[in-house]
């Protein structure tokens, strides 16, 4: 028996109820055919298309809250009761610099 709440496939994890985090990604937007494509660097996958710089924007926001939600439901299923769950904080400041890019 698991002794504290888990629950997957839920809207929240119950921890992330009581505390509000906001977390900053690096998005990078190229117009394509008269449309703009977007990524986030930091998480593959997320990638998503507007009509205008506006729409991109949102479908990027969008498509990253639904990876995040996802890929912790299925870190969380892989959890028991001998697991700790807490956060960290990194310093970009400690990444390697970004490259200039390409012309």
């Amino acid at each position: 028996m698991i002794p504290f709440p888990i629950f997957l496939d839920s809207v929240r994890w119950p921890l992330a109820q009581s505390s509000a985090m906001k977390q900053c990604f690096h998005t990078i937007i190229k117009p394509a055919n008269g449309k703009y494509v977007g990524w986030v660097e930091e998480v593959p996958g997320t990638i998503t298309y507007g009509q205008n710089l506006a729409e991109c924007r949102r479908n990027l926001k969008d498509a990253l809250l639904l990876m995040v939600e996802t890929r912790r439901d299925e870190a969380r299923r892989a959890m028991d009761s001998n697991c700790i769950v807490e956060s960290i904080v990194i310093d970009t400041d400690e990444l390697e610099p970004t490259p200039a890019p390409l012309a």
